[in-house]
């Protein structure tokens, strides 16, 4: 039976340091050589995500930017992209604008070419989150947010906003009240930031289950051959999927207590280990 495995990135397949494991990296390319899948479900986008998983050869469509994007990696080529609407952009900035707050937006053009736009004299936590990309081309620094998304005939995907835990629910408890059928609002503790909050926000078809269900109908995969891996909250709603789920053990507790399965943590290359029991289990068979 052919196996298709799609794992989160931060916190499940990379370790803490935000790299893959030398060992990860040996069972991951040796399972892209098989007749078996591999591919990921990340909230980076593309240039993100190519500096810490190129050199792994994903041969099944990935999902980027929590599920914004559907791309594949071999052929290049973006098979589907949910983004926001425009007038949904100018609210959430406005609001966020009336709390004092202005996010980073992801956003993607027609060629693929990936901006992250940000208004002038940006937060505490966006500098940190600058900070920890120097030289990345993809910043473009404007005076106005939604005129500048015109003016470059681009698509926003998704709406950043770093700052305290405090600043932030305000934000996401008016946004779920007013537009919880246009909008997802996910509130993560920054991975990498300290003392500081993510605010991530998207079009409500663009998320991680979302992707994998235009996957599973594509392709016609099987429950029992759909294997996904996850750690934190915005990895709920793909392992609530008809699949084999699994939880790293360094997991939010609620990630633990949904999947199936909780295995061996990132730093211990648990998504790894798993995948090569899977496949050798199957070989004895």
């Amino acid at each position: 039976m052919e196996h298709i495995f799609i794992t989160d990135l931060d916190g499940t397949l990379l370790q803490s340091n935000g790299f893959l494991s030398v060992e990860s990296e040996e069972v991951l390319n040796q399972l892209a050589l098989t007749q078996h899948k591999i591919a990921f479900a990340t909230a980076r986008g593309l240039t993100s995500a190519q500096k810490v998983i190129h050199h792994i050869g994903w041969n099944f469509p990935v999902l980027l930017n929590n599920g914004a994007v559907i791309y594949d990696w071999q052929r290049q080529k973006v098979l589907k992209i949910n983004g926001i609407a425009p007038q949904l952009i100018q609210m959430i900035l406005e609001l966020g604008s009336a709390h004092g707050l202005s996010p980073l937006i992801f956003t993607l053009n027609e060629k693929f070419e990936e901006g992250i736009f940000y208004q002038q004299n940006p937060s505490k936590g966006l500098h940190y989150f600058m900070g920890m990309r120097p030289n990345d081309p993809r910043f473009v620094e404007v005076e106005n947010i939604s005129d500048a998304l015109i003016t470059a005939d681009t698509q926003g995907l998704v709406l950043m906003f770093i700052d305290s835990y405090e600043a932030l629910v305000p934000l996401k408890l008016y946004l779920q009240e007013q537009a919880a059928n246009e909008v997802n609002c996910l509130l993560l503790k920054d991975q990498y930031i300290p003392d500081h909050f993510v605010l991530e926000i998207s079009s409500t078809t663009a998320t991680k289950e979302h992707g994998i269900a235009y996957l599973i109908q594509e392709y016609n995969l099987k429950p029992e051959q759909l294997h996904l891996f996850g750690d934190n909250l915005n990895d709920q709603g793909m392992l609530a999927l008809p699949a084999n789920t699994y939880a790293v053990s360094n997991a939010h507790p609620a990630i633990l207590a949904q999947a199936t399965h909780v295995i061996p943590s990132n730093d211990q290359s648990g998504v790894a280990q798993t995948i090569q029991h899977i496949i050798s289990r199957e070989e004895k068979r």
